[in-house]
């Protein structure tokens, strides 16, 4: 069973549900959903989760 693409406009519309829901949608499913995007979708969703865990340490350069 082969699945269509999302759209552009669904892709935006899942890059926020992914964004807002970093902490309470389970892993598999955010990583499912993370995978229908495109490459510059899923760098917008990585942007999210950077900034949401510079957040939660208090430091934007925690990582470097």
């Amino acid at each position: 069973m082969t699945t269509e693409p999302l759209s552009f406009d669904e892709q935006e519309e899942l890059v926020v549900i992914l964004s807002t829901s970093i902490e309470t949608m389970p892993e598999d499913e955010f990583e499912a959903s993370y995978q229908q995007l495109d490459r510059d979708h899923q760098w917008e969703v990585d942007d999210a989760i950077r900034e949401f865990a510079n957040d939660a340490v208090g430091s934007d350069t925690w990582d470097q």
